[in-house]
């Protein structure tokens, strides 16, 4: 799986990128919010990206952060949403914005989305919100973006899948948040800080 490319913006439109790492050059999907937070063509980027896989072919999407890609993956959990689709979804609203629509229920405004009916809307708010609101204590032990809250509750998903109760894999979430010395940005970070603390 490739987690993030690193190398020269050759090319930027509102919906691709490509960066040329040591002479190859990798094509790239984004979001138009993405695309609004590029530099300048020739200047260096860092991408955290998707690997998709299909019968058809394979294509990395990329996101400027890894609240952006694990929202984007969150959201390829629902029915009838397909990686194009997620895309479209990020485009359409900021991620802490779909968040909060999410987290309120609001069907009528993700309907508006390009792509969304109101089925899919449904069914975003009903598999989503619980995810979204589960854990949200930030590393100071304060209430937090939902962001943060996602990465803490695929954490407790992760334990569970290894054997753990899920009250007690979110206590050692929360443990490992408050006594950790370094932010815990991502799953895999947050899955070994909490390990530690669980051993």
């Amino acid at each position: 799986m490739i987690a993030y490319i690193k190398g020269k913006l050759v090319l930027k439109n509102p919906n691709q990128v490509i960066l040329d790492v040591s002479g190859i050059g990798y094509s790239i999907r984004i979001s138009t919010q993405t695309f609004s937070s590029l530099p300048a063509e020739g200047a260096e980027l860092k991408l955290f990206t998707h690997h998709h896989f299909s019968e058809a072919d394979q294509s990395l999407f990329g996101f400027m952060s890894t609240d952006d890609k694990s929202l984007f993956e969150l959201l390829l959990t629902v029915k009838g949403i397909g990686p194009r689709l997620g895309l479209t979804i990020l485009s359409g609203m900021s991620a802490d914005e779909i968040t909060d629509t999410i987290m309120r229920q609001d069907v009528l405004k993700l309907s508006k989305i390009s792509g969304i009916g109101k089925k899919t809307a449904e069914r975003m708010v009903l598999e989503l919100k619980d995810k979204l609101g589960g854990l949200t204590a930030t590393q100071n032990g304060t209430s937090g973006s939902p962001m943060t809250g996602l990465v803490q509750t695929e954490t407790v998903s992760a334990l569970e899948a290894l054997g753990y109760r899920k009250a007690d894999a979110e206590k050692a979430v929360l443990r490992a948040v408050k006594t950790s010395g370094t932010p815990l940005e991502d799953v895999s970070m947050m899955l070994k800080a909490t390990l530690k603390v669980l051993s």
